[in-house]
């Protein structure tokens, strides 16, 4: 479902993330002119004592804290990302509170409230998804990919900021740290395939240290457009990599890491450019075949 979320002259339009309480529909895109975008792009922050648990990420029913992160970060001019950010840590805190609904970003202070937003009265279980005043703060996996169970979206807009977060249990690297090959069943836009589009295989190569794949990108409406995808992975699990459709209309960067014991499954920030100069955030899941 496309919204539009408006403060004094800016209008921002953002395709959301659905709600595990209230059911609404799925997906995070923000379009947005940009013919003079540019990506940066900040190194992880490692952490050599970092512990690792797999508890079900999607799981609000409780104080959380989910450490580390990657993120898609654009400013918003005039309605429109103006480019694309990526950034990840191992060590920045995410967390969530039960009483007061309260969610604090991750290395935020930036946003409003210093990143730090409180709902009281409104409950979590799977998922917080609150916009309103020309606001978007959610906490949430999506309905459409609830089979999921490691991974879930920390998700920020307004008139001025978009930012996209994917946390949750990350894969101890010591855990797939072999010569052999990791291969998932993946989408990008899954929470969107309202036309059950098949997945496809995006495949780790741990000996070479590479990711490749082509992948259906779902569009509104539910068609789909092959990108083909190429990335490395290094020592601490961190992917990234750049994505372009066979006529290169589409092209694109993304930053992903697996998720789950064994890494068990996959999660990605996708920030796209379209040939029409458009800027667009998306997400890319999959699961260990």
């Amino acid at each position: 479902m496309r919204r539009t979320m408006t403060a004094g002259a800016l209008t921002l339009v953002v395709m959301l993330s659905a709600c595990g309480d209230d059911g609404k529909d799925a997906k995070a895109s923000t379009t947005a002119s940009s013919r003079k975008a540019g990506t940066t792009t900040s190194s992880p922050t490692l952490s050599p004592t970092q512990t690792y648990s797999y508890d079900k990420a999607a799981n609000l029913t409780t104080d959380r804290t989910f450490t580390g992160y990657d993120r898609f970060s654009s400013s918003v001019v005039d309605g429109k990302l103006k480019a694309a950010e990526f950034s990840s840590s191992d060590t920045a805190v995410t967390s969530f509170v039960k009483n007061e609904s309260k969610i604090t970003f991750a290395d935020s202070s930036d946003l409003p409230n210093g990143g730090v937003f409180s709902f009281p009265g409104d409950s979590g279980g799977s998922g917080l998804h609150i916009q309103s005043g020309g606001r978007l703060v959610a906490l949430e996996l999506p309905s459409e990919v609830s089979s999921y169970h490691y991974f879930l979206f920390a998700e920020y807009a307004d008139a001025n900021t978009y930012r996209d977060f994917v946390i949750g249990a990350p894969t101890n690297p010591a855990e797939i740290n072999g010569s052999g090959t990791l291969t998932y069943s993946a989408l990008i836009g899954e929470e969107g395939n309202k036309s059950g589009v098949k997945s496809a295989p995006l495949t780790v190569d741990l000996a070479k240290s590479t990711v490749s794949g082509t992948i259906p990108l779902i569009h509104d409406g539910g068609q789909s457009t092959d990108v083909a995808l190429n990335g490395v992975i290094d020592a601490t699990k961190h992917i990234k990599g750049t994505l372009q459709s066979s006529d290169s209309k589409i092209t694109g960067e993304f930053r992903e890491r697996p998720f789950g014991p064994g890494g068990k499954e996959i999660a990605t920030v996708v920030a796209l450019k379209k040939d029409d100069g458009t800027l667009a955030s998306f997400r890319l899941t999959g699961k260990l075949n």
